[in-house]
């Protein structure tokens, strides 16, 4: 149960995130060099991503460690302490649904799916049949305005389950 408390702690999904987007950009290098003749090439974003999210997740990892150093020299600790939340651990789980679904559901229903369920993972208590169907209203906002951008903005097509 201690591994699951860990997991659920920001350092837990930091670290688990880390070692994803090291797979990741793994991945992205292996389709191309970012730069081939002097312009960038398909695997160029996704790389400078990766590279934005490792330093990124390095920082938090680091924070956290000194934070929790800090902490342990003004207060002993206890097993009580350590934090229960799985709030990032949900975002994690949900996350890897939500990549998994998005070919087999299309863009529309994965990503209005996952907007629903990251605002109830966000929400503060249990929220009422009314509140439901307003979070329902917005996550499909999302979906359609999400849609609209890279249909018409970025001109990249995306998977929908209807062709």
């Amino acid at each position: 149960m201690k591994i699951l408390s860990w997991l659920g702690s920001s350092t837990g999904v930091a670290v688990l995130l880390l070692a994803l987007t090291l797979v990741y950009l793994v991945a992205a290098l292996g389709i191309a060099p970012p730069i081939s003749n002097g312009n960038i090439t398909a695997s160029f974003f996704p790389v400078v991503l990766g590279l934005i999210m490792l330093v990124a997740l390095g920082t938090s990892v680091l924070g956290g460690r000194r934070k929790t150093a800090a902490e342990s020299e003004d207060e002993p600790s206890t097993e009580a302490d350590a934090s229960t939340s799985f709030g990032p651990l949900a975002v994690v789980v949900l996350t890897a649904a939500y990549i998994a679904l998005f070919s087999l559901l299309g863009y529309f229903i994965s990503t209005a799916l996952y907007a629903f369920a990251m605002t109830l993972v966000f929400s503060a208590g249990r929220p009422g049949r009314q509140q439901l169907l307003v979070k329902a209203l917005i996550a499909v906002a999302i979906a359609v305005l999400g849609y609209g951008l890279f249909e018409w903005v970025f001109q990249v097509r995306l998977p929908v389950l209807w062709g």
